[in-house]
């Protein structure tokens, strides 16, 4: 039998095609670290693979202006996300962004354990840009919380976002308490207003990421600001909701970045 799969030479061709074994089809696995293209078990034990969904590989990064992710950038914005876990996020952003001046800070309950979310907005009037900016996880038990929602997620049961996605449902819960409820999203309209044509900066760490995605996202399908204004950078982000949640993030939010370690927890 000729194995196709070995004839694939790129990504995309790979992951639609598949061969026969015996009565059983198998679909095409394409090896992140070798760049080739093989049926089962042709890819090293515990190495990334793309397989069934185009979707899955790997994109090619922009050098355009504007559209690049650079050491600086993320430097710069993982400033903001160490900031909003200070008591006092202003004494700490003196020494880094002194250009960005907080403009509120929230904090609420975003379970039932009582553990807490915050988040942060901002402004530089010097980059013209806004900035909304979230903690992440604090504790332990609270790590555990989106461990057993996380669980929950993987066996199908997400909790229904825009663009008919879902996400994990500790993630929902604490955006609707955070953002929708808890008036980041009120005060965020009025800095919208009071800055017209300002770029807004959506970030955070961990936790935070995840809410950083979903708030990306929400900004675009509820209009609220254009796609080419919104850019959002995340870091150590877990896995945030399924496959077409991604896909509707990529669509929607052009200029987006997940930055990640090795050591991360959750990401894939």
């Amino acid at each position: 039998m000729i194995n196709v799969c070995s004839e694939m030479r790129d990504c995309a061709a790979c992951t639609n095609s598949y061969i026969n074994i015996l009565t059983f089809r198998e679909h095409c696995r394409w090896c992140y670290s070798t760049n080739t293209c093989g049926g089962p078990l042709s890819c090293p034990s515990g190495v990334a693979v793309a397989t069934r969904d185009p979707f899955k590989c790997p994109l090619k990064i922009s050098n355009a202006k504007g559209r690049r992710y650079t050491d600086k950038l993320g430097r710069s914005l993982y400033a903001l996300t160490l900031a909003a876990k200070q008591k006092d996020p202003t004494f700490c952003l003196k020494n880094s962004r002194s250009d960005v001046k907080i403009v509120k800070y929230f904090e609420v309950e975003c379970d039932h354990a009582k553990n807490t979310c915050a988040g942060m907005l901002a402004v530089s009037e010097e980059a013209k840009a806004l900035y909304v900016i979230y903690r992440g996880s604090t504790i332990d038990r609270q790590l555990f919380q989106e461990f057993i929602h996380g669980i929950a997620a993987q066996l199908g049961a997400w909790e229904k976002f825009v663009n008919g996605s879902g996400v994990m449902t500790y993630f929902h819960g604490a955006f609707r308490r955070l953002f929708l409820e808890g008036g980041m999203k009120t005060q965020l309209l009025k800095l919208k207003e009071k800055h017209e044509g300002y770029r807004i900066w959506v970030t955070g760490h961990s936790l935070g990421g995840s809410l950083a995605s979903m708030t990306a996202l929400y900004l675009v399908n509820q209009t609220m600001f254009s796609p080419d204004r919104v850019k959002l950078v995340t870091f150590g982000e877990p896995r945030t909701g399924n496959l077409n949640y991604a896909k509707a993030v990529e669509l929607n939010v052009p200029f987006r970045y997940r930055v990640i370690n090795k050591n991360d927890i959750g990401k894939n």
